[in-house]
C-alpha cells in the first residue's frame, strides 16, 4: 500500500495560512482530484498577496501625504517661537492669602514676559542662521521699503521670520524700560500701550482686546463708507483718498486717536498702507507657492485672516481657511496692478458680500 500523500504549509503570514488551511480541508472532503489542489492555492495565494500589497500601498501613501504636509508645514509656517508663549497663571489656594496669591501671579507675568524678550533674541539668532544658508545673492536682507520684493530662495516662514524679527526688535528698548520700571503692574500698563509691546510678548487678553478694537473699527468704517457709497471701490465718486483712509482704518494699521479727530495725515499711508498692501501681495504670492492652506497651523491662519481685514473673533479654523482660500482665490492675477486692484475691491466690500466668482468688476484705480 502507499503511503499518503503529506502536504506541507509553507510559511506565510496568518492571512494566506488560514487561506491554505481552509483549502487543504475542502479538498480532503471532496471527490474532486488532489491534483487540483495546487491551482486553487495558488489562487488564493494570490488573492491575499493582491491584498497585502493593496494595504501597502495605501499605508504608503498616508506616509508619503503625512511627509508632505510636513514639507509644506516647515516652508509655510514661521518658528512658534515667533508667537507668544502659553502664559501659565497659578491656582488661587484657598488657604493661601490674597497678597501671596497677586504676588504669585505677578512673577507669572514677569517669567512671561522674560520668555517673550528672549524668544525675540532667539528669533534673531535664527534669522542670522537663515539667511546664511542662502545662496550669496539672498544674504542681504530685503529693503523694508519693498516688501513686496521677495527673493528667490525664501520660503514663506522665511519671510515671515524676517519681518517679525523687524517688528519685534524696534519695541524691544521701550519695553525693557517699561518691564523694568513697572515690573509685575505692566499687564496693566501695556492695555493702554499696545503698539509698544513686541508680538511675543502680548498677553491672550490683549491680543483679543487688539482683535475687538480693531474689527468693531473695521464695521464703523465700513459702515460709513457704504452710506457715502454703497458700491465702494466700483462707486466712481469714491476719490482714492477715502479708500485710502478706509482701509488705515479698516485694517487698524493707524491709531484709533486719528478717528477721535477725524482726518488722517496724507503721509501715513505711504508709511504704513501702502507698504502693508505690498506686504500683502508678496504674502500671498508666497501662500499659493509654498503649498496653500493645508499645512498652515490653526493659529497663523487667524493671524493671515486678521490681516486681511476678516474678523477672527468667535469663528472657527474652518471658517476661516475658507474666508482666506477665497481671498488667495479673488486676489490672484498675473498682473501686479489687477492684484491690487482685486485687494483694492475686497478691503471696500465687507466679507460676507465679496464676489464669489473671480470674473468681477474691477476699479480703473488701484491702492
Amino acid at each position: 500500500m502507499s503511503t499518503p500523500t503529506t502536504l506541507r504549509t509553507m510559511r506565510a503570514p496568518a492571512q494566506l495560512r488560514h487561506g491554505a488551511s481552509s483549502l487543504l480541508a475542502v479538498s480532503r472532503n471532496s471527490t474532486s482530484p488532489l491534483s487540483t489542489l495546487p491551482w486553487a492555492l495558488g489562487l488564493q495565494l494570490r488573492r491575499a498577496h493582491t491584498s497585502v500589497s493593496r494595504d501597502r500601498k495605501s499605508a504608503l501613501k498616508d506616509d508619503a501625504d503625512s511627509t508632505d504636509v510636513e514639507m509644506y508645514s516647515r516652508v509655510l509656517n514661521p518658528p512658534a517661537s515667533t508667537r507668544p508663549a502659553p502664559l501659565n497663571l497659578p491656582r488661587r489656594d484657598p488657604e493661601a492669602s490674597t497678597f501671596s496669591h497677586l504676588l504669585a501671579t505677578g512673577k507669572a507675568y514677569i517669567s512671561f514676559y522674560k520668555t517673550g524678550l528672549k524668544a525675540v533674541f532667539t528669533n534673531r539668532r535664527l534669522l542670522r542662521e537663515t539667511l546664511a544658508a542662502k545662496p550669496e545673492e539672498d544674504r542681504q536682507r530685503p529693503s523694508v521699503w519693498t516688501p513686496t520684493v521677495v527673493p528667490a530662495s525664501y520660503t514663506r516662514a522665511d519671510w515671515l521670520l524676517l519681518w517679525r524679527v523687524r517688528h519685534d526688535m524696534v519695541r524691544v528698548p521701550l519695553f525693557g524700560l517699561v518691564l523694568l520700571v513697572c515690573g509685575e503692574f505692566t499687564p496693566l500698563v501695556v492695555l493702554l500701550i499696545d503698539g509698544v509691546v513686541p508680538y511675543t510678548c502680548r498677553l491672550p487678553r490683549q491680543i483679543a482686546a487688539g482683535m475687538a478694537k480693531a474689527e468693531a473699527r473695521r464695521a464703523a468704517a465700513l459702515d460709513r463708507l457704504e452710506a457715502a457709497h454703497p458700491r465702494g471701490a466700483l462707486d466712481p465718486a469714491l476719490p482714492r483718498c477715502a479708500a485710502q483712509h478706509h482701509v488705515l482704518r479698516s485694517l487698524h494699521i493707524v491709531g484709533a486717536m486719528w478717528d477721535t479727530l477725524g482726518f488722517v495725515p496724507p503721509g501715513l499711508w505711504q508709511v504704513k498702507g501702502n507698504l502693508r498692501m505690498a506686504f500683502l501681495d508678496g504674502d500671498d504670492r508666497l501662500l499659493r507657492r509654498d503649498g496653500g492652506l493645508a499645512a498652515l497651523e490653526p493659529e497663523e491662519v487667524r493671524i493671515a485672516c486678521a490681516e486681511r481685514g476678516v474678523d477672527v473673533l468667535g469663528k472657527g479654523d474652518g471658517e476661516l481657511r475658507q474666508r482666506l482660500g477665497d481671498w488667495l482665490r479673488l486676489t490672484a492675477d498675473e498682473d501686479p496692478a489687477d492684484r491690487r486692484r482685486r485687494m483694492t475691491v475686497l478691503l471696500t466690500t465687507r466679507v460676507d458680500n465679496w464676489p464669489t466668482t473671480s470674473n468681477f468688476a474691477l476699479p480703473e484705480w488701484h491702492l
